[in-house]
């Protein structure tokens, strides 16, 4: 099997790639990951709200997830994290939260979105992954294939 291409309906920013990190639940920066003590600690601490993704590191990842929660403030520790070589390499969402795409533009980190959950379900946490927001494209090579 080769690679697999996705079609995203939307895209900012331009093209990145990396080991794909993919969360089940929402994500809010603020809430989910305790990163204001220490930015360049890019790990998910919040085993309630994000179990599958607990303990787990998104530094130069591409994040994966159904949607934002809330999070006026995740643009800043977004910004924060780039500082320190900690943020995302870029962000695939089913559907945006408003505050996601002011993030990519701001950052400069790749969003596609407009995908349906089910079809984002072929990338597997490991996968490597790469993200052309310009044309709404991403490629996936499965881990069993690298």
């Amino acid at each position: 099997m080769g690679k697999i291409v996705l079609k995203a309906r939307k895209g900012i920013g331009g093209v990145a790639e990396g080991e794909a990190l993919v969360c089940k639940e929402p994500v809010n920066f603020m809430s989910d990951a305790n990163v204001w003590e220490n930015p360049k600690d890019a790990k998910f601490t919040n085993k309630i709200a994000v179990p599958s993704v607990y303990h787990k590191s998104f530094a130069g990842k591409v994040l994966i997830f159904p949607t934002g929660k809330g999070g006026i403030f995740s643009s800043d520790i977004i910004m924060d994290l780039q500082a320190v070589g900690s943020a995302p390499a870029a962000f695939i969402m089913a559907l945006p939260h408003p505050v996601w795409p002011v993030i990519s533009y701001l950052t400069g980190i790749p969003l596609v979105c407009g995908l349906d959950w089910h079809q984002l379900q072929a990338i597997d946490t490991g996968d490597w992954v790469k993200v052309d927001a310009k044309n709404k494209i991403i490629e996936v090579v499965k881990k069993t294939q690298q």
